[in-house]
């Protein structure tokens, strides 16, 4: 099973190596790396383009554009990826361990969900941490048996979602709103007739305080963004 790793970046110069590090020392080499190099005006592209040079047995795939957007660099890895699963992973995270990968593949062969979400390792630079576990025990659900999920589980970075399932659905990244990710997993999940949820954590998601969406005068967006699939997700249901 191949899995495909569809990276955005943008002025990422300083996460570059921590990132894709965790990704080629895995113990599982069916893979690609699809990065987007999203106008980044720092020196990520010599960066990416000597991690290239010194990586040249690895599928690792760079697209350099013009910047517009976390949403569209991703639609951008969707139509370039080949892999059988889709994993988002941001550049200022990194995969838990050498096993992460290994590990979701069997999972993923053993329940072929639509979408898979795997635990969560959350910690600052403050070294504040914390484990997130979505669910007491490992579950295969639909999102009526967990509605929860819409409020809980609307970001892309720990799901790994089936390609053809994704393809299928016809559903992209809004690239003129922010909080694009709530626009783009509730939709999925939907959806969507499998969703795993794992309790391994497979992701280290590294909070900053001065990331975008972590910002007051842009976080009144979030509530309306979640409002906005709500009133969808209800519509379909009722």
């Amino acid at each position: 099973m191949k899995i495909s790793f569809i990276i955005p970046i943008y002025n990422g110069a300083n996460f570059i190596h921590r990132c894709l590090d965790s990704i080629v020392s895995q113990d599982y080499d069916n893979y690609e790396i699809i990065i987007i190099n999203d106008g980044s005006i720092d020196n990520t592209k010599d960066i990416l383009m000597q991690y290239l040079d010194n990586h040249s047995d690895i599928l690792i795939k760079l697209f350099n554009t013009e910047n517009r957007g976390h949403g569209s660099a991703r639609n951008l890895g969707i139509s370039q990826a080949s892999g059988d699963y889709i994993w988002f992973v941001d550049i200022d995270d990194k995969l838990f361990d050498t096993d992460s990968l290994s590990s979701l593949v069997k999972e993923l062969e053993l329940y072929k969900p639509d979408i898979f979400i795997t635990s969560v390792f959350e910690t600052d630079f403050k070294k504040r941490n914390k484990y997130w576990h979505y669910a007491r025990t490992d579950r295969l659900i639909s999102i009526d048996d967990m509605p929860s999920l819409v409020f809980k589980q609307n970001w892309s970075w720990n799901k790994i979602i089936n390609t053809n399932f994704l393809l299928n659905s016809g559903i992209l990244f809004n690239i003129e709103k922010m909080f694009e990710d709530i626009y783009y997993i509730i939709p999925l999940y939907q959806l969507a007739n499998k969703i795993y949820i794992s309790r391994k954590v497979r992701y280290i998601y590294i909070k900053h305080a001065d990331a975008l969406t972590g910002k007051l005068s842009n976080f009144k967006s979030f509530p309306k963004a979640i409002l906005f699939e709500l009133k969808n997700y209800l519509k379909i249901k009722f």
